[in-house]
């Protein structure tokens, strides 16, 4: 492991490398932000920093014992805790308290790493405050989480934290073409729908791959549905009732009305996500006059399907709806306005 394998997050890294650099290592850190962000990988490659024998730098030598074993993962000093379940328990944290008392047996720091401590019981959390309290010396503690405001304050006052924003769409498009060598076309529609997570990305990957032809059979609807006085179109589409799939749909809905709106707008062709339509692009702005109506009501949609609707209900409305905006057709009385 090395700091070049965290992509999009300068602001973190540039921090906890002059840390080491200054040798102003704090007893506890806290990494908070959106999932699938990098912030695990940056833990254990901080963890891998702070006990390399050949650290000073703030980069880590790759080669060293300690190097090797953390790489390895059976460092005997950096020691994981993660949740047992749903929960990281307090006897989980007792453990962790006992093995605090022994010091380091090959590195310069005993290091623990909590990794989504937001899932902590209210019992493991007040037990783990006691040794934030007064920790020994060589203990470094660092916890992960996406939810920081679901932590202690007092566990929250006695953490250096650290925020780990959203990946930008060009750092996972760039990650995923040049380390994963995805088609650069699909890897710009998975920036797009990854919401600034690149785990989100790895996951879309296979996802999107396997439901590749969800895309063209959503377009050749929506064109149906724009030429075509009737229900025909939609209809054939209610197979599609899974949770999985109706989010992959809303997705994929989402960045094709958004290049409707933008070409409709300013007709840029470099602002679009699916470049490879540019064709159809140009017919569906005018078989979809009102795109930015069009979102408002996808956003509507996703909304009620991160709150459990009804998947089969959810997505006859949707259409049914959806339907009615084809050639322009909804009143600005009944239009819900721009997201």
């Amino acid at each position: 492991m090395s700091w070049s394998e965290i992509i999009g997050q300068p602001v973190a890294v540039r921090q906890l490398q002059n840390a080491v650099k200054r040798d102003r290592i704090g007893h506890a850190y806290l990494f908070y932000g959106p999932a699938g962000v990098g912030k695990r990988t940056t833990a254990r490659i901080f963890a891998q920093t702070l006990n390399c024998l050949e650290s000073g730098t703030g980069d880590v030598c790759g080669q060293c014992r300690s190097c090797l074993q953390s790489k390895a993962g059976n460092h005997p000093d950096i020691l994981e805790i993660t949740p047992m379940g749903t929960s990281i328990r307090i006897q989980q944290i007792r453990d962790l308290s006992r093995e605090a008392l022994f010091r380091p047996l090959a590195g310069r720091h005993k290091i623990f790493l909590i990794l989504g401590a937001e899932n902590m019981t209210l019992e493991a959390a007040n037990n783990l405050l006691k040794i934030l309290e007064e920790p020994p010396a060589y203990v470094v503690f660092i916890l992960t989480t996406t939810a920081n405001l679901r932590l202690l304050p007092t566990i929250l006052s006695r953490c250096q934290q650290i925020r780990f924003a959203p990946l930008t769409v060009q750092a996972i498009e760039n990650y995923l073409v040049q380390q994963e060598a995805v088609d650069p076309v699909l890897a710009r529609q998975m920036a797009h729908l990854a919401g600034g997570s690149l785990s989100e990305a790895m996951e879309l990957r296979q996802e999107i791959q396997t439901e590749k032809s969800l895309r063209e059979a959503a377009l050749e609807m929506l064109t149906q549905m724009g030429e075509e006085d009737s229900l025909a179109a939609l209809l054939r589409f209610k197979p599609w009732e899974e949770r999985s799939q109706v989010k992959l749909l809303l997705q994929v809905l989402g960045l094709w009305f958004r290049d409707l709106m933008i070409w409709q707008k300013t007709a840029e062709e470099r602002l679009l996500v699916n470049q490879d339509r540019l064709d159809l692009i140009r017919r569906h702005a005018h078989l979809w006059k009102q795109a930015d109506q069009v979102l408002s009501l996808i956003q509507d949609a996703r909304q009620k399907l991160e709150k459990n609707a009804n998947i089969p209900l959810l997505l006859e409305v949707f259409l049914l709806e959806l339907f009615e905006y084809r050639g322009g057709l909804v009143s600005a009385s009944r239009s819900r306005g721009p997201l």
